[in-house]
């Protein structure tokens, strides 16, 4: 399966008064361990906005699985899950040396600037990288 692994350091500004990241702040590492698979495996996530396929978030799930605190890295892996038509949805794992700190997910619709839904075979060229390099990565019953 096609994954990429992003480092995260925390900063203070993102713990709470206990010393440990807020929940809100996973999104946003979410985000950043996207633009990292989008950057390694695919193409910079503002080439495909520039070709008119947008993909927001419709639904965030995260299960907070450990504390992590200012001052560690967050090593977050993230992979697809799902890619129908014109939804899509990515896996996030995220630990902290050896203990698990965070799982998640996000979905995503596949829209144009307008934020109608846009299948991506309307845009062959970007319809043909996503197949070869995203499509044929998925385990077989996603």
């Amino acid at each position: 399966m096609l994954r990429s692994l992003s480092e995260i350091s925390v900063r203070y500004a993102e713990t709470d008064q206990m010393g440990v990241v807020h929940h809100s702040h996973y999104p946003v590492y979410f985000e950043q361990g996207r633009t990292d698979f989008f950057l390694r495996h695919l193409r910079p996530y503002q080439e495909f906005e520039s070709q008119g396929l947008f993909a927001p978030i419709l639904a965030y799930s995260v299960e907070v699985k450990g504390p992590l605190r200012y001052g560690e890295v967050l090593q977050l892996e993230v992979y697809p899950l799902n890619f129908r038509g014109l939804r899509a949805s990515m896996g996030y794992r995220g630990t902290c040396g050896t203990r698990l700190v965070v799982t998640g997910e996000s979905k995503h619709a596949l829209t144009g600037p307008d934020l109608r839904p846009l299948h991506p075979r309307k845009l062959p060229a970007l319809y043909e990288l996503l197949k070869e390099r995203f499509l044929s990565h998925l385990e077989p019953d996603s």
